[in-house]
């Protein structure tokens, strides 16, 4: 993918913002990035490092839930303690709470870090009001249909446990109309990757002119 989105002396640092919905295809679009040499950092990575064995946030969430969402090898079962929290906003908010400051100082951390043009991949910028963090947003969207599709394919969940995973979220609709960025991931890989291109075209535009 030729990549036109390179660090200028306009701008030195240049942080998105991906977000969208879940299965909505933000996991390619940032293997997408990677690919052309953009750094890239997943909150979602970030959380299962806070939950991981021997952490503090590891010891509350076993506190709140018990030992039954344990695998066998000591570590959370993110299934299990998805199946709970997802079927009760209170407890997922709670969850949240635990986990989110720590994710945003390593977010922060990973900014300082690094220089030139880097994404983020935040699922829940808006629900979390993250948007300061980023310099520019881009929404990966994609039918509510492609998104069940996905994510009982891969998740293995039932039809009314990925629409309670959909429906924890701001809806795809809402978050397209908060950026001038959106990726239509509705089609082929191709497809994608070539809105990708132009997408970051026009963000290098939109960043010189800012």
């Amino acid at each position: 993918m030729h990549v036109c989105l390179r660090p200028s002396p306009v701008a030195p640092r240049l942080v998105l913002g991906i977000t969208g919905g879940v299965a909505s295809g933000k996991t390619t679009v940032m293997r997408l990035l990677t690919q052309a040499g953009i750094p890239t950092v997943s909150s979602d990575d970030l959380s299962h490092q806070v939950i991981r064995k021997g952490t503090p946030a590891y010891r509350k969430v076993l506190k709140r839930f018990g030992r039954g969402i344990l695998r066998s090898n000591g570590q959370i079962s993110r299934g299990d303690l998805g199946h709970i929290v997802f079927r009760d906003p209170s407890e997922r908010r709670w969850l949240e709470r635990q986990i989110h400051p720590v994710v945003v100082r390593k977010l922060k951390q990973f900014i300082r870090g690094h220089h030139g043009v880097m994404a983020l991949d935040i699922p829940l910028l808006f629900e979390a009001r993250l948007q300061k963090l980023v310099d520019k947003i881009i929404v990966v969207y994609s039918s509510r249909a492609q998104q069940m599709e996905r994510l009982r394919r891969r998740n293995g969940l039932s039809r009314q446990e990925a629409l309670a995973r959909i429906a924890s979220q701001m809806s795809l609709s809402s978050k397209r109309r908060r950026t001038e960025f959106v990726l239509e991931n509705t089609g082929s890989l191709a497809r994608l990757r070539r809105q990708l291109a132009a997408c970051l075209c026009m963000i290098r535009i939109s960043a010189e002119e800012d």
